[in-house]
């Protein structure tokens, strides 16, 4: 596959990316293992800010653990960020799980663990506008924030199965980040929405209290931890920290109380082969967009 965006966002770039500072005393460690800055890619699930404000918690939480500085950072879009993961800009990613699975066939990364909240697709509409069924969807436009995400692929195939086809009988739109296709929604530009639980739990009430959930699809596996193959003796301590962490440490409460993944869990063989059709879809789908 060929590579692109080999630069990772940074804080630097303000309006695309945010990268937390280190916490004091490990802003000037390098060199050794124990000290040398631990890079973590998060997919842009969420605007920048909202996303690394997230994950400030755990950051923190790794630094103390690991005992050397930890950096989260994330890129404009998700293709952006695969492409980064694969020409490998970050010691750790967390991602989607199609593009987990397709970093471990393409790239060698190695399972860490998943978030033990399933990720799953939820449609929303207008408490004003409300459709009758499905169907009702024909003519009409369904907004989402990023093409590539899991949820967006399962629901187009639910809709598929309904004898609906997306660019034929509705319009997709691309609205880049969650909070877009839910303003989108109410604004009525479009008619239905695509988010996560994560990502509806993360729409400011002011947009949310005019929508109402239309459809949720079954479960989904949800975000994966993936180790970069070139640290991977470092994989045993970053994986107990990880699985150690649960709303019970310090600071475990905030970070599952504002993202709602409740905790960790280690992840199955099983589960990741079992994603090789999305998998080989969504490497499809970057491939024609080179």
């Amino acid at each position: 596959m060929k590579l692109y965006f080999n630069n990772i966002i940074r804080l630097a770039i303000c309006l695309v990316s945010i990268t937390f500072p280190l916490a004091p005393g490990l802003a000037a460690a390098q060199g050794t293992t124990q000290t040398r800055l631990l890079q973590v890619g998060v997919l842009p699930t969420l605007s920048a800010r909202v996303l690394l404000n997230n994950y400030r918690p755990l950051q923190i939480y790794l630094e103390r653990e690991l005992k050397r500085p930890v950096e989260f950072t994330t890129a404009p879009d998700f293709k952006t960020f695969h492409f980064n993961t694969i020409a490998g800009k970050y010691d750790v990613v967390v991602t989607a799980a199609h593009l987990a699975r397709l970093a471990q066939l393409e790239a060698n990364y190695l399972p860490l663990a998943n978030y033990k909240a399933a990720n799953r697709g939820i449609i929303f509409e207008a408490k004003d506008q409300p459709l009758a069924t499905i169907q009702d969807l024909k003519g009409k436009t369904l907004a989402f924030g990023d093409r590539n995400a899991l949820i967006v692929s399962q629901t187009i195939n639910y809709l598929q199965q309904q004898g609906l086809r997306g660019g034929q009988d509705y319009t997709l739109l691309d609205t880049q980040s969650h909070n877009s296709a839910a303003y989108s929604v109410q604004s009525h530009r479009s008619t239905l929405a695509i988010t996560s639980p994560s990502g509806f739990k993360n729409i400011p009430e002011t947009i949310k209290n005019d929508l109402k959930i239309f459809l949720v699809l079954p479960e989904l596996p949800s975000l994966t931890w993936m180790a970069n193959p070139r640290i991977t003796s470092e994989i045993p301590r970053i994986k107990t920290a990880l699985l150690n962490f649960t709303p019970d440490s310090e600071g475990g409460k905030q970070f599952f109380d504002a993202t709602g993944y409740i905790g960790l869990r280690e992840v199955s063989t099983t589960e990741m082969t079992a994603l090789d059709p999305y998998a080989q879809d969504i490497s499809n789908r970057l491939r024609s967009s080179q």
